[in-house]
């Protein structure tokens, strides 16, 4: 006769997992947090093993910050780490938070409850807070004042955006290379209204700059007033002027060609009727040439004017002085 086993020890491998999970589900909980009990032990404390850090710290902004103020809201180490007690005790990396650790959304109250300017308003909703960024992820905190923050934002802001880096070695290309300008001038990288620029519209971030494409102008190219990336990409290109497709291929997009371009020409010498010492050949292929070249050669204010164009029936627009 087969004995049946006592309940307690057949629920003795139940409680064991229970409690199991209740520890790990505890580990977890408290894990990169201090304890709810841990109590303060001040910045003296932490040089005792953190003293490389410690020595850095008074070049650092926040180590600045606390120079200067000497009161009770100067920057500690435990103003971002929270009480160190546990952790002093327990010498356990686990006992103390690290925001270095945390996910997009972990530092942010942390640097937040400080950096709470306007500037960081749309943080909440930034690509990069979205992308599984956190503060720490750009910023060095624990580093001299002259490499804290961006450091190097350029090279830092290419670690990431590949397709851009490969875009400034274009011929065509905003001066970032050659340091006249930064990315931080046209991106607002803790978030922006929109595709992360400064402005409310990317039209209006460009006449920051350029100005004298703005107008208003009496005779206008409609696609100024719209959006200058209709023509234009802003990080690199192998057109001139930044242009998305060289000429006439950008403007035969939206133009037709001149019915000049369709006309074959005359195969002879011909010479200018005001000084017959100037001469030259004229070709069948003469006509597409001169035509199907750059449109701006003959329409060189593209982005409007105030002048009526010459020797043409219709006024200033077609832009060409």
């Amino acid at each position: 006769m087969r004995s049946r086993s006592s309940p307690k020890l057949m629920g003795a491998p139940v409680v064991m997992l229970i409690f199991c999970l209740l520890l790990v589900s505890s580990i977890l909980v408290y894990a990169n947090q201090p304890p709810p009990d841990a109590a303060l032990v001040g910045n003296e404390t932490c040089v005792d093993c953190h003293d490389e850090i410690s020595e850095a710290f008074s070049t650092t902004l926040h180590g600045m910050i606390s120079e200067l103020s000497k009161t009770e809201n100067a920057v500690s180490c435990e103003s971002c780490h929270g009480p160190g007690s546990a952790h002093v005790e327990e010498m356990e990396p686990e006992l103390i938070y690290n925001p270095a650790k945390e996910d997009q959304f972990g530092d942010m109250p942390t640097c937040l409850g400080c950096h709470n300017s306007p500037n960081f308003d749309n943080w909440p909703f930034a690509a990069h807070n979205s992308g599984d960024l956190n503060c720490t992820s750009c910023h060095k905190i624990h580093e001299p004042q002259a490499d804290a923050g961006m450091y190097n934002e350029m090279h830092l802001c290419l670690g990431c955006h590949s397709d851009i880096s490969a875009s400034m070695f274009m011929p065509s290309h905003h001066p970032l290379r050659e340091g006249k300008m930064s990315c931080l001038d046209c991106h607002e990288v803790h978030g922006g209204s929109i595709e992360h620029t400064l402005e409310d519209a990317k039209r209006e971030l460009c006449f920051s700059c350029h100005a004298d494409k703005e107008g208003p102008f009496v005779y206008e190219h409609a696609p100024v007033n719209e959006d200058c990336t209709i023509c234009h990409t802003p990080h690199g290109s192998v057109a001139d002027n930044l242009l998305i497709q060289t000429e006439p291929s950008l403007c035969l997009n939206c133009h037709p060609m001149h019915f000049h371009a369709a006309i074959e020409g005359i195969d002879t010498l011909f010479y200018a009727p005001v000084d017959s010492s100037r001469y030259g050949v004229s070709t069948p292929d003469a006509w597409k040439r001169g035509m199907l070249t750059k449109c701006s050669q003959c329409h060189t204010a593209v982005h409007g004017t105030d002048l009526p164009s010459q020797a043409t029936s219709t006024s200033g627009s077609a832009l060409t002085r």
